[in-house]
């Protein structure tokens, strides 16, 4: 998957207009987004070169010589039933975690491109899939978050590991990845995996469906994680399937699907709240989020949808509801264009009133929420009376400063929080009497500090940022 990074810091940060809400009332909505920043492979850039097929071939060819599989299946009844070969893990909780970048190439006529759905989501000579990780691939490949598992059970009969997974330019196409055959002769090409990932199984060893197999990557000729995918129902290229039926594939009439998904799911696939906006570097640095589910009373948050197959017409209807359930504010967003994968983002002022919120939206009748606190660090928690002394130096600062109590902590928490209320760092297990701060990203301006022990605040402390 061709992909060209842009700097996501999003600069508009500061000509956003803030604005006060009263609960239960309907609000304009401050919108910035589209396009994910992501560009696809395209036939200059492909997944897989000619070169390479006819390396994999002689591989596999060989492999199952060596393995006495030659004889396996060839009956000339394709009779394997794929399940959707990703899976979420460590925690991953979003409402969902990919869209689909390129269907494979029904189109023999070159430059001519149509995918199985008489569409045009893919490009000249693509032989797969491309299932592609979304939002923050590269964020999602370095924390294991989608694991890539046997579509079918069957043998292994090719494994390449080893090869480096963030690829920003196309001098080595080497990917990772594993080839199975299945019981009826059929091939599925498991490609781009994350380096060091794949299974202990070694050629010659089974796997079930459902099974592990390894971490979506970017290995090979790609600069954004994603699988593609792939079927021969032989072991030969001139065997190449389509995963997909429909009325434009003309290389099988039967889908290889257990369920075949719709060539298009309009969804929104994360809604999350951030005290600042997402950075998305360039390749191959791993985005940072900046979600958080932590934020001051009467602040501001930034409120992301990602969507897949966003549809023009379609409306998106968000919402915070209160800890009862009612409403403390709404807009909606209408999609104008259609995207394969975008984002849309809300400025909002929020309650004033400590407790667990949810930020609600409702997508092509589907819902995907992400709930926060006003005032969890403080809930509860009493004012300083110790008497303790705390000084911060240098203040103002450039780089770093750091802070002294006269009070030993154990296990302390600092958080900082710029000049509209935003949590915009934390540090945790703070223990001594002393600990440094370092401005690393943060801009210049006034910020507040909390810190926190136990049930005890110590100070509300201010600090000022410079550039010189």
């Amino acid at each position: 998957m061709k992909t060209i990074y842009s700097n996501f810091a999003l600069l508009l940060f500061f000509a956003f207009t803030l604005t006060s809400y009263a609960q239960n009332g309907q609000t304009l909505s401050i919108d910035e987004g589209g396009d994910y920043p992501i560009l696809r492979n395209d036939a200059n850039h492909p997944c897989i070169t000619p070169e390479q097929y006819k390396i994999i071939e002689k591989q596999c060819v060989a492999n199952i010589k060596l393995l006495g599989l030659e004889n396996v299946g060839h009956k000339g009844t394709n009779t394997t039933s794929f399940i959707w070969p990703l899976k979420t893990a460590n925690g991953l909780n979003d409402c969902s975690y990919y869209y689909i970048g390129n269907y494979l190439d029904q189109d023999s006529t070159s430059p001519g491109i149509k995918d199985w759905n008489c569409g045009l989501v893919t490009y000249d000579g693509h032989q797969g899939t491309d299932i592609c990780t979304y939002p923050y691939p590269f964020y999602k490949m370095d924390n294991n978050q989608v694991e890539i598992i046997a579509a079918a059970s069957g043998t292994i009969i090719n494994r390449v590991d080893g090869n480096y997974d963030k690829n920003c330019d196309w001098s080595n196409g080497n990917a990772n990845y594993i080839t199975i055959q299945h019981a009826d002769g059929s091939v599925a090409m498991y490609w781009h995996m994350k380096m060091n990932s794949l299974t202990t199984r070694q050629i010659g060893q089974t796997v079930v469906a459902g099974e592990y197999l390894g971490i979506v990557g970017s290995s090979g000729a790609s600069s954004a994680p994603h699988l593609h995918f792939e079927v021969l129902s032989g072991i030969t290229i001139n065997t190449l399937n389509d995963a997909y039926s429909g009325p434009c594939n003309t290389l099988n009439a039967n889908s290889w699907w257990a369920v075949q998904k719709p060539y298009t799911e309009p969804a929104i696939i994360e809604a999350s709240v951030h005290p600042m906006l997402a950075v998305l570097p360039p390749c191959p640095a791993t985005e940072t989020p900046n979600e958080d589910s932590c934020f001051a009373a009467g602040s501001s948050a930034k409120f992301y949808t990602f969507y897949r197959n966003e549809t023009a017409g379609m409306v998106d209807s968000m919402r915070i509801a209160n800890p009862d359930g009612t409403t403390f504010t709404s807009w909606t967003h209408t999609s104008n264009v259609s995207h394969l994968c975008s984002y849309w983002i809300s400025t909002k002022t929020l309650p004033t009133v400590a407790g667990t919120y949810n930020f609600e939206a409702k997508y092509n009748g589907m819902m995907c929420s992400k709930s926060f606190t006003i005032e969890c660090g403080t809930a509860g928690i009493s004012e300083n009376k110790s008497g303790s002394a705390i000084y911060a130096y240098p203040n103002p600062l450039y780089s770093s400063t750091t802070l002294w109590s006269d009070k030993t902590f154990k296990n302390a928490i600092l958080t900082i929080y710029n000049s509209f209320g935003q949590q915009v760092k934390q540090i945790k297990n703070i223990s001594g009497q002393t600990v440094t701060f370092h401005r690393e990203y943060l801009p210049s301006g006034l910020y507040f500090l909390h810190l926190i022990e136990g049930d005890e605040i110590y100070t509300t402390y201010k600090l000022l940022i410079t550039n010189n």
